[in-house]
């Protein structure tokens, strides 16, 4: 099974670093290692934020 995993390759992104496809990791090694337990592509990328919109129908005072 490891060896199959091996066989299918690594997923390189943009900037170079490249992971395995496939990970086999065990229930033991999953809580022991918590986030380290499966390598992850690191990402870079920034999004842009939208641009605020002003509500022009909102809800006024109550004028009680």
């Amino acid at each position: 099974m490891v060896t199959e995993a091996a066989a299918a390759g690594q997923f390189t992104d943009d900037s170079g670093s490249s992971v395995p496809k496939i990970q086999i990791v065990t229930v033991e090694e999953a809580l022991k290692l918590r986030d380290r337990a499966v390598r992850l592509p690191l990402r870079r990328e920034n999004f842009k934020k939208a641009a605020r919109e002003e509500d022009t129908k909102a809800q006024g005072s109550l004028g009680l």
